[in-house]
């Protein structure tokens, strides 16, 4: 008897965190162990731009370039062994390109060897607070033993940003010029979204696509990050929808990202086992059965449903959206228990919208009190739960 696997919700890390306070605005699963893939490279140029600053090596130095460094796989800048690159342009390959040659080119020049350099990594990764992280490459090639979490990245990235703001620019180049070719910037958040100034990409057949992403608005900067996505596409437009988030919430209460606990000591979830990642599956440990996922759809941007929502009765407030049913039951039954007594105001809904590709479902409060839908959300924050007040009709 054939048996035809049924879809299941897409599992996904996300983070959206003040840059200047580290406060968290958005999360869900962010604790959670991941294979950070190429953003695995963020460490790897925090270290760089570490020995710059102390003059152990300069932008202008000319590093030799290995076997090992030549013979790494795409993607790459096609560094020949015994070839030199400078600093500044190995820099360049890997913020634009992530070119896995140039990564490991600069590990070796700090570390001695790769292996050396990535033990180097885990140890700063410890003094930054990132408690999740361990490293064993530069690059962030698979290896069941390079492992992260959304909230080890935003920790990072933070700290790139804070320490070395002379160097955040080279995050923010569109274009790579370099022995007479021109190669474009493969981070298209640079370009997707109108405030985001970097930071960098990656994929592995493990990981899915991932994406850290910084935006600044009005002197605000935010930094999201989101491990899981099941296309290039589908990360680009998510991650937009993650920093909307953040901008429309960033004056709400939130905990600082270093106060976020490991709430699982789970392997990282294999994200692609389809076809073209099953060799890859199996050398990791991974099911390699054929599975079918829904798409990561955090916030759709439906600017008539909010006004929708505006014209019910009274004022409202917004608890999210899910995939499937049973888990907008859920979010209802938490944020019940969540207001308590306060919960027998209005009434809670859960509706049906069909959008492109499928269906969400969206839990909502409706026919409130403004000094209630107030409340229920400043109760729901407190608890770090999604929640956004609608006014009613003037």
């Amino acid at each position: 008897m054939m048996l035809q696997s049924l879809p299941v919700s897409a599992r996904y890390a996300a983070i959206v965190i003040d840059a200047d306070t580290g406060r968290v605005i958005h999360e869900t699963e962010a604790a959670q162990r991941w294979y950070p893939a190429s953003l695995t490279k963020v460490m790897t140029l925090y270290m760089t731009f570490q020995a710059l600053e102390s003059g152990h090596i300069g932008l202008n130095d000319k590093l030799s370039v290995s076997r090992h460094a030549s013979m790494q796989p795409s993607s790459k800048l096609g560094l020949r062994y015994g070839q030199n690159i400078s600093v500044e342009n190995a820099i360049m390959a890997v913020t634009t390109r992530s070119a896995n040659d140039a990564a490991v080119v600069l590990a070796e020049t700090l570390g001695g060897s790769e292996a050396n350099f990535a033990s180097l990594m885990t140890q700063q990764a410890r003094r930054l607070g990132m408690s999740s992280s361990s490293f064993q490459n530069a690059s962030g090639l698979p290896d069941e033993g390079q492992i992260s979490s959304a909230r080890d990245l935003a920790i990072l990235s933070s700290a790139l940003i804070r320490d070395f703001p002379q160097y955040y620019p080279y995050f923010s180049a569109t274009e790579f010029r370099y022995k007479g070719r021109v190669l474009p910037n493969t981070n298209r958040i640079l370009k997707s979204y109108p405030d985001a100034d970097g930071l960098k990409t990656g994929f592995t057949c493990g990981s899915g696509y991932n994406l850290i992403a910084s935006a600044k608005r009005n002197g605000h900067r935010l930094i999201g990050v989101l491990l899981g996505a099941h296309s290039s596409a589908e990360r680009f437009e998510q991650m937009g929808n993650l920093l909307d988030i953040g901008f429309e919430r960033s004056s709400a209460p939130g905990i600082n990202v270093t106060q976020l606990r490991d709430d699982s000591y789970s392997p990282p979830p294999f994200q692609l086992s389809s076809n073209r990642c099953a060799g890859s599956a199996m050398q990791m440990g991974a099911d390699t059965g054929s599975s079918q996922h829904e798409a990561i759809r955090i916030k759709p941007r439906e600017k008539h449903y909010a006004a929708a929502v505006r014209h019910a009765a009274g004022w409202s407030v917004m608890l999210g959206s899910a995939g499937r049913k049973i888990d907008a039951d859920v979010n209802l039954r938490q944020a019940r228990n969540v207001l308590g007594p306060m919960a027998k105001a209005g009434q809670p809904q859960i509706v049906r919208h069909k959008i492109k590709g499928g269906q969400i479902w969206r839990t909502q409060w409706t026919g409130l009190q403004p000094a209630d839908a107030t409340m229920f959300c400043k109760r729901l924050r407190a608890k770090n739960r999604e929640c956004t007040v609608l006014p009613g009709r003037s």
